[in-house]
């Protein structure tokens, strides 16, 4: 259990520091009892595992391949957050080599799974089978289907609540963009089946019922940039028909975005998909002169915020920020030399496009580690020096990390302060065209 909370506060610097916001909306829609089967999409290695963790208040018991477990961490890692292991197919070649049976292994992680679900406890699987290194959802396999009916036709009295999550990255391999995970609707797995036709029970068919689940909460398009540009945007005026923070509430109406955005580029492009569209790349060039990041969500609400269209989205005032300022440059002294190295060497030594964030994560994470001995013996060495005990160096070596999270918070501050500063120096009629630009993407998102 201790090791566990360890992985969970490694985990929360690790999205913390690459990513400038991890959003999560929805973390409430997951039941607080009872088996549930946690569904999401795996488009970035590492990230995608680690921020599934923060998506549910209760442990996920994550099934993953069985192939990193030859590292003595992670495998320590493995069993303090009870994973679940698999073996892929395409890894038979090399565990047969070694003497390692696939089938057995399978077996009794499909045994697991099913005593797992039986004990009420959280299943978290990505179906994709592996890294789908798109925003587009890629082709489900059927092994998270087979475990549900097995669960069922085993006799369990309890059911499986089914409940989707999806990543939405705005540049998953950007240092410093923002990542949105977005839990679904939940749907009991027994009531699907009974609702079905007895010949509309079967793999196919409730897999597909998973991957429209995942529809619901992904973006789907063509690319990360393009597609943020063109959907999020529309989805954070939106927003605005809400009550709620624009903030959290525009992330998950990226879906009915995403809708008019596909008609914009489908056989026969609607003219209200044309006009959202040329909306939301109006507010897109707004919130780049602002010195925002074009494709953020979160960037557009604060701009619609600037603009007197929505009070929800206020940045930190002016007084807090440079209150902050000095715990923030203490922070960035402290721990800014060691960051860029950790991302040039995950650069260099990336095999593929999502090894590089896995990279920065680990082995990124022992060179920061390796950099906070290293603070804390100068420290000592200055200490004893001046004549003062190095066992004070002790203290500040544990502080590191705090100071690390303080200069990546006030940067995200001081961002959205200057995006809001800079609107407001702009014109009235200027102002006028972009309150103009948030009234059309808000009247197409209502058709």
């Amino acid at each position: 259990m201790m090791f566990r909370r360890v992985v969970y506060w490694v985990s929360t610097r690790c999205l913390r520091w690459f990513y400038r916001e991890h959003r999560v909306v929805g973390r409430e829609r997951v039941p607080t009892q009872g088996p549930v089967l946690l569904v999401g999409n795996h488009p970035n290695d590492l990230p995608d595992v680690i921020g599934g963790l923060f998506v549910t208040p209760r442990h996920p018991r994550y099934i993953a391949t069985v192939s990193v477990t030859t590292n003595p961490i992670a495998r320590a890692m493995y069993e303090a957050m009870a994973v679940i292991p698999v073996a892929r197919v395409r890894d038979a070649r090399k565990m047969k080599a070694e003497g390692i049976d696939l089938a057995a292994i399978n077996q009794a992680a499909n045994d697991t799974v099913l005593a797992a679900l039986a004990a009420g406890d959280v299943v978290a699987v990505f179906p994709e089978g592996g890294v789908h290194d798109v925003p587009q959802i890629g082709r489900l396999r059927t092994g998270v289907a087979k475990m549900v009916l097995d669960h069922l036709d085993a006799g369990a009295k309890n059911d499986v609540t089914i409940v989707p999550f999806g990543h939405q990255y705005e540049a998953p391999r950007r240092w410093g963009s923002d990542l949105t995970s977005v839990v679904g609707t939940p749907w009991s797995a027994r009531a699907w089946y009974e609702a079905q036709p007895a010949d509309e029970r079967g793999l196919a068919a409730l897999t597909h019922a998973v991957r429209e689940a995942l529809l619901a909460v992904t973006r789907n398009s063509a690319s990360w940039e393009e597609g943020a540009t063109r959907d999020e945007l529309i989805a954070a005026a939106a927003a605005l028909q809400t009550p709620n923070d624009p903030l959290s509430a525009a992330p998950v109406l990226v879906t009915k975005a995403a809708d008019l955005a596909r008609q914009a580029h489908g056989d026969g492009p609607g003219p209200t998909a044309v006009r959202a569209r040329t909306a939301a790349h109006q507010l897109a060039r707004a919130v780049e002169e602002a010195g925002g990041i074009g494709t953020s969500a979160v960037d557009h609400a604060r701009l619609l915020h600037s603009l007197d269209v929505t009070k929800a989205a206020a940045p930190v005032p002016t007084i807090v920020l440079w209150m902050g300022l000095p715990a923030a440059a203490i922070g960035w002294a402290l721990n800014g030399p060691i960051l860029p190295l950790v991302y040039a060497l995950a650069k260099k030594n990336a095999r593929s496009r999502p090894d590089l964030v896995a990279g920065c994560m680990v082995p990124g994470l022992y060179l920061v580690l390796v950099w906070w001995v290293v603070v804390a013996l100068l420290a000592a060495v200055v200490l004893a020096t001046a004549g003062w005990s190095p066992w004070w160096a002790l203290p500040l070596m544990l502080s590191l990390p705090r100071f690390g999270d303080l200069a990546m918070g006030w940067k995200e501050w001081f961002k959205a302060w200057r995006l809001v500063r800079r609107v407001h120096k702009w014109s009235t009629p200027q102002r006028q065209a972009l309150r103009d630009a948030a009234a059309v993407i808000r009247q197409c998102v209502a058709v």
